[in-house]
């Protein structure tokens, strides 16, 4: 949950006999090594564009986009916030850097058969790579269909994804499309789709190691002393004079309260490993949607809650909308100042959504992800009134708002016009609070909400081996609500 850049430049496989696509050529990077055709006359593709043979069908797609068969390769992270192709079902444990974020143009063909995201059973039923299948009259629409596969496009722009089911049911598989601030590479890519030429080789991996270069902007705040609790010496409306005797009511017991060691990741880890990792955690921050969500879902689904709420696991739901105006994290979309109200209302109707296909009960938290932001007075005041706007729409539907952003930004921010009873501003009913100072502790910060409705993310981009099984993760510590 913090801002990641990842590179992945590699050789094309090129088809002989496709032509370049003109605009997809322009908006795309000039095109590396490739290697040479494997079928067809001898002619040669386009400068920018190559062509990815997979299942019987053919696509065309920027030269320097990775290509990544997850067949040969299951630990591969699909990524949705660098361009990339995955050819295959995502496996069971993927290797995901934690913690990113952003949306930008990739492309999954999903084989025929397998799981589909926004196509299982529903929740509960379906395996990890599950999408909610939520889409209104608005967002699910078909722009135009494509005569060489006698298919259409459907598109859905809340979550900025894009897809074409091949055959009867899909029963010639899935391509899955996202996409970034606009859709228009990702139209021209799948309008390149068709029947490959038969005898054509299928793509194999074109791409090295995924990378992370990751950007940390931590602040360390002082200790203070805890505050005097309060004291009572008389009672309202009693007249002064009056010989008194203040005796307070027995309290029911409470239960004993003390944060958690967790963890976050960028997607969900398969049971067996969230199994043995109860040793070591009892805490899991995991993505339940948003249009900035850059992984897949992994084993995320109602039965995946189910099952490790069983085994002990609280659960911290994330929402990745919308980022700042003045994020500076790469790919995906933001918030638009002129209409930061109107868009946290909206995100915040669609993470509810979410909270409820994924089985989260009404009270769960659903925690906003706001990534660390640099900026002016123009760009906080959008942040502060779309979230402001977030935390009504997801209290207004039953469920806890709360909100993750780094401690010297969001945090900062909503700290200020909290203190400062901001006219029209409300805040969330939790904190999640990242900062890297190593410190596994809740304590020593000037906050306005106590410790039970605070976590704090740690440490971050750390490799963790617990019982034999290596994670990429966010390391934290949980005093705040958590789903069960």
């Amino acid at each position: 949950m913090r801002r990641a850049i990842a590179a992945g430049v590699i050789g094309g496989l090129i088809l002989g006999g496709t032509a370049a696509i003109p605009a997809l050529a322009a908006a795309s990077a000039p095109a590396v090594a490739g290697g040479a055709a494997t079928s067809g006359p001898a002619a040669t593709a386009g400068p920018a564009t190559k062509t990815v043979i997979y299942a019987g069908y053919a696509f065309q797609v920027p030269a320097s986009w990775p290509v990544y068969r997850l067949d040969e390769h299951p630990q591969t992270c699909v990524r949705y916030d660098v361009h990339a192709v995955y050819l295959g079902t995502p496996g069971a444990n993927m290797d995901c850097p934690a913690g990113l974020v952003g949306r930008t143009q990739t492309v999954s063909f999903i084989p025929a058969g397998n799981p589909v995201p926004g196509k299982n059973a529903g929740p509960g039923k379906g395996a990890g790579t599950a999408r909610p299948a939520r889409q209104s009259a608005a967002a699910r629409i078909e722009p135009q269909r494509l005569p060489a596969v006698h298919r259409a496009i459907s598109r859905n722009a809340v979550r900025h994804e894009l897809e074409v089911s091949l055959g009867p049911a899909g029963a010639g598989g899935t391509v899955l499309a996202t996409y970034g601030a606009a859709p228009g590479v990702i139209d021209q890519v799948l309008n390149t789709l068709r029947l490959a030429p038969a005898g054509a080789a299928q793509t194999t991996t074109q791409a090295g190691t995924q990378t992370t270069t990751q950007v940390m902007h931590p602040a360390v705040v002082p200790e203070r002393a805890a505050g005097a609790p309060k004291t009572y010496t008389s009672w309202r409306g009693v007249p002064a004079g009056w010989p008194t005797q203040i005796v307070q009511p027995p309290q029911p017991p409470q239960p004993a309260w003390h944060p958690v060691g967790g963890f976050d990741a960028c997607t969900a880890p398969s049971l067996a490993t969230m199994r043995v990792w109860r040793r070591a955690y009892a805490a899991v921050g995991t993505y339940i949607g948003g249009v900035n969500a850059a992984c897949a879902y992994g084993n995320l689904s109602a039965s995946w809650i189910r099952n490790v709420s069983a085994g002990g696991w609280g659960v911290l739901p994330t929402y990745v909308g919308p980022q700042a105006p003045c994020w500076d994290g790469g790919n995906g979309v933001r918030i638009n100042p002129r209409k930061a109200a109107a868009q946290g209302n909206a995100a915040g109707q669609d993470a509810v959504a979410d909270a409820r296909y994924f089985g989260l009960a009404p009270g769960s938290p659903i925690y906003y992800d706001m990534e660390a932001y640099i900026g002016g007075t123009t760009c906080k005041l959008a942040i502060l009134r779309f979230l402001s706007a977030w935390d009504r729409s997801v209290a207004a539907r039953g469920y806890l708002p709360a909100v993750y952003s780094s401690r010297d930004s969001g945090i900062a921010n909503i700290e200020r016009w909290t203190a400062g009873h901001h006219p029209g501003f409300t805040p969330p009913d939790a904190l999640w609070i990242a900062l890297w100072d190593g410190i596994a502790s809740l304590n020593g910060d000037r906050l306005a909400w106590p410790l039970t409705e605070r976590s704090k993310q740690y440490s971050g981009n750390a490799t963790v081996r617990v019982g034999g099984i290596r994670l990429n993760i966010d390391k934290d510590i949980v005093g705040g609500p958590l789903a069960r």
